[in-house]
């Protein structure tokens, strides 16, 4: 997974460093950007090619809000 690229996988305290770390680079007068979206969390596979098929990360409504959007809607 990507999980080392953020703040762990627990969506709390996502939600919690990425908020305060937007906070803290626009206090700055710098413009914060959240990257990687909902389900870019494998590496393996996660593009089609000729060779090998992609992975989809498909994801309910409900596991959606309240594991993966969340974090980022508190962030923005």
């Amino acid at each position: 997974g990507r999980n080392w690229e953020g703040f762990g996988a627990d969506p709390v305290l996502q939600a919690y460093g990425a908020a305060l770390t937007v906070e803290g680079v626009q206090s700055k007068g710098v413009i914060a950007t959240i990257k990687h979206w909902v389900g870019n969390e494998q590496e393996k596979y996660r593009m089609y090619s000729i060779i090998q098929e992609g992975i989809s990360s498909n994801i309910d409504d409900r596991t959606l809000h309240e594991l993966y959007a969340w974090p980022f809607a508190d962030a923005i």
